[in-house]
């Protein structure tokens, strides 16, 4: 298989990379596109994350309150700071 690089720029810097990291363009091309993807696959990584604790935190908001109770009595400090 064969790729034609069509640009100037990108063939010198190509050339320019693969001469620093002493590898072929071919070893270049798939150590950047790997790297590129793993930042891609992070990122969708990420965002479906933030999207599952976006959720459990808009249904755990929705629960009803069982209790009146402040956090120091739920924990059980006492008016002066400790456990009873």
């Amino acid at each position: 298989m064969g790729v034609s690089i069509k640009s100037a720029e990108a063939e010198r810097k190509l050339r320019r990379v693969s001469r620093l990291l002493g590898k072929s363009m071919t070893a270049t091309v798939i150590e950047l596109v790997d790297q590129r993807l793993k930042e891609i696959d992070a990122r969708k990584n990420r965002e479906r994350r933030l999207k599952a604790i976006d959720a459990s935190v808009k249904r755990i908001k929705s629960l009803p309150i069982l209790s009146t109770a402040s956090e120091d009595e739920i924990l059980g400090y006492n008016e002066k700071g400790f456990f009873d």
